[in-house]
């Protein structure tokens, strides 16, 4: 008797939702510099952490005075300095390549890039399709 006063008393909703969605198309060039952007806040953390760590490979650990050279760790140095320096060069380049192509360059043309490479092989045009 309970389940007959359920279902009579039960209603039914029906309700219609519409989701609108607008796409938006950014032109390559917008593209590049929102890349750049985000690319420049996060070198500037990555240098930050970079001067941390210079200050513990080149000083010693009281902060005042220079470690002597038999104490530096060299081989970890070397490689933080060259991660760096890769960073800064990609961030210059990426930097130059949105410039160019904002003034109307083409991201192909010699002044941006100097080889295009093409891969001719039967086996990887096979796998490329």
């Amino acid at each position: 008797m309970a389940s007959d006063s359920l279902a009579t008393t039960s209603h039914s909703i029906n309700i219609r939702v519409q989701l609108y969605v607008e796409i938006i198309m950014l032109s390559s060039i917008d593209a590049w510099i929102i890349a750049i952007t985000l690319q420049a806040l996060l070198t500037g953390v990555y240098f930050a952490s970079f001067l941390l760590c210079l200050r513990w490979f080149i000083f010693s650990d009281d902060g005042g005075t220079l470690r002597n050279s038999k104490t530096v760790h060299w081989p970890f140095l070397i490689i933080t300095l060259i991660l760096f320096a890769f960073l800064v060069t990609d961030l210059g380049l990426s930097l130059q390549i949105t410039l160019l192509a904002s003034q109307g360059a083409s991201i192909t043309s010699p002044r941006i890039c100097n080889r295009i490479i093409t891969v001719s092989h039967p086996r990887i045009e096979l796998l490329m399709g």
